[in-house]
């Protein structure tokens, strides 16, 4: 019997612990991205049940929300379902629980695309057979980040063969990755994330060098500041991805 909630436990350990002995973005963004990838070939719509359709899905928007991180040695709960089909975008939500305490939640918003033509195509070709939790999805739905033209040059990356994932691209969660190595150290040491939200914007592959830009601190309440971040493609000029990253006194 398919299971529309799916639910899985994740131990925080070190591959996914950051410097302050807590489960980082980093970490926590490569076990949503396993247990959607889980949940998917449960449903029948895995990666290569879609490839064989023609198609393939893509991250298009993310957003997160974290009242706690878990700390090393901790186990994590993720429970992850998928909304109706409503537009182009597919949305996936997910819970993060440790013991019966809710930590976070999340959405992530799939595309998806001709596997020849890389151009976006119905979701119901590559989940026909998808099943849907018709209540109970959750308030946050990703928005649009739109892109600025007033943020500074923080840190450029060359894209290695590592950064790439099975769809032959930049992993979603490397511009995570480059977010955090463009921030200085001291200031990881003394906040944590509270939210996160990214759009993705142009693929990058490997060969391409791309520039981190970011915005001064904004304050969007007396407790959260929020940091934007762009990352633009050397090649031609064309950003890559938008983000925002909110955080807190640790």
């Amino acid at each position: 019997m398919k299971q529309v909630v799916w639910t899985q436990s994740y131990a925080v350990n070190s591959i996914v612990a950051n410097a302050q002995k807590r489960l980082g973005l980093v970490g926590l963004l490569n076990i949503l991205q396993d247990v959607a990838w889980a949940h998917a070939d449960h449903l029948g719509h895995g990666y290569e049940a879609t490839m064989e359709a023609g198609a393939l899905w893509i991250l298009s928007r993310q957003s997160l929300v974290m009242t706690a991180w878990p700390n090393w040695g901790e186990q994590l709960l993720v429970r992850t379902w998928v909304r109706p089909i409503k537009g182009p975008l597919i949305h996936r939500d997910y819970e993060m629980l440790v013991g019966d305490r809710k930590v976070g939640e999340g959405v992530a918003s799939w595309l998806t695309l001709d596997v020849n033509t890389r151009r976006p195509i119905r979701p119901t070709v590559a989940a026909a057979s998808l099943d849907f939790r018709s209540e109970g999805a959750l308030a946050i739905t990703p928005e649009k980040i739109a892109v600025r033209q007033d943020l500074a040059e923080t840190a450029r990356f060359s894209v290695r063969n590592s950064d790439q994932d099975v769809n032959r691209h930049v992993n979603n969660t490397r511009y995570a990755q480059w977010i955090l190595d463009s921030t200085p150290l001291e200031a990881q040491r003394t906040w944590r994330v509270a939210r996160y939200e990214v759009n993705f914007l142009a693929e990058v592959q490997v060969g391409d060098a791309v520039a981190i830009e970011a915005a001064a601190v904004e304050a969007s309440s007396s407790a959260e500041r929020l940091l934007r971040f762009q990352g633009r493609r050397l090649s031609d000029g064309a950003h890559a991805f938008a983000a925002v990253l909110g955080v807190v006194e640790s």
